[in-house]
């Protein structure tokens, strides 16, 4: 179905409850439900790109350690850093 014959079928089905204070209130509330858990996906989708951005940008830096490009810092400098 297309946005426009999603947003019909929606609206056509809510004609029929409009009259029904209780019907329209589990019908609001099922939507922000649904609102709430595409929320929730959408955030969890963010966090995982920003992991893999930063395991690319490790790799990365890995790698130009082992060519020489890049100097590697001492390890407890790593874990001060990770402590604050």
């Amino acid at each position: 179905m297309t946005a426009i014959q999603l947003n019909a079928a929606l609206h056509r089905e809510l004609s029929y409850i409009v009259t029904d204070d209780t019907m329209m209130e589990r019908a609001l509330k099922s939507l922000r439900k649904i609102r709430r858990e595409r929320k929730a996906e959408q955030n969890q989708e963010d966090a995982a790109r920003q992991v893999a951005a930063g395991l690319r940008q490790a790799f990365k830096e890995f790698k130009q350690v082992q060519e020489g490009n890049l100097e590697a810092r001492p390890i407890n400098d790593l874990f001060d850093e990770l402590r604050d």
